[in-house]
């Protein structure tokens, strides 16, 4: 017998959870928001209890610093946390790539090549978002690390917080499929060195276009990246 999960079958505290992470997530509730208990069992009338053990999930990931008897504080976005998340894309990524190019099946290949052709044309920022949290995601599968596809999911949860709240425009991203194009051209040749060495330029260059933007909506200074706050050469998507 085959059971449908509807939202009634769903517990409410993980309704919630999915809820406020996704708000979270893409800055619908920003960074450095509070939230009250109170208010939140108030909306999905429910008691604090299934509230309090949302809360309780969205603090193990991060997403929220609980605040002794006032609330919930949404985790600021520092400049230290993009320093980290950055740093740590620029190590795995390359690593992933020469390993994706020892492992992948012809399937994997195939499934790569499709989802290249999304980034035809232009998308918005979600879409763009979406298509290379997948593109990159698949890679890592084909590496048969699964420590490293965990990893690179939690990266770039943090990058799609990071991009949504610096980043408000619409993205012409015809560039990236040339990218990703040869990046699976070498994965496919099982060129491990060459799949890294184009995975590395690639992410240099998204992390100067994301200190750019930074730059120049005011969310970080010139004297910062001098002095070391955000050095390029690091990560971005």
């Amino acid at each position: 017998m085959t059971v449908t999960t509807t939202a009634a079958t769903i517990p409410v505290s993980e309704r919630i959870f999915q809820a406020l992470r996704r708000d979270i997530m893409t800055c619908r509730i920003p960074p450095g928001a509070t939230l009250d208990a109170g208010s939140i069992a108030e909306e999905y009338k429910v008691s604090k209890t299934p509230v309090r053990d949302a809360m309780q999930r969205l603090a193990a990931e991060g997403l929220v610093t609980i605040l002794p008897r006032s609330g919930y504080l949404v985790t600021p976005i520092t400049f230290q946390a993009v320093h980290e998340i950055l740093d740590m894309r620029a190590a795995i990524g390359p690593h992933i790539a020469r390993q994706a190019a020892r492992h992948a099946t012809p399937a994997e290949i195939r499934r790569l090549r499709q989802i290249v052709q999304e980034y035809a044309g232009e998308m918005d920022l979600e879409q763009m978002q979406q298509v290379a949290r997948r593109f990159h995601i698949a890679i890592a599968r084909c590496s048969r690390n699964a420590r490293m596809v965990a990893l690179s999911e939690s990266l770039f949860d943090q990058l799609e917080r990071l991009l949504r709240f610096a980043i408000d425009f619409t993205v012409k991203v015809s560039e990236h499929s040339g990218e990703h194009t040869a990046l699976v051209d070498a994965i496919e040749a099982g060129d491990g060195a060459r799949a890294a060495g184009i995975e590395a330029d690639h992410i240099r260059h998204s992390r100067e276009f994301l200190i750019e933007r930074l730059m120049t909506l005011g969310y970080l200074s010139g004297g910062e990246v001098e002095l070391g706050v955000l050095q390029p050469g690091g990560a971005a998507e």
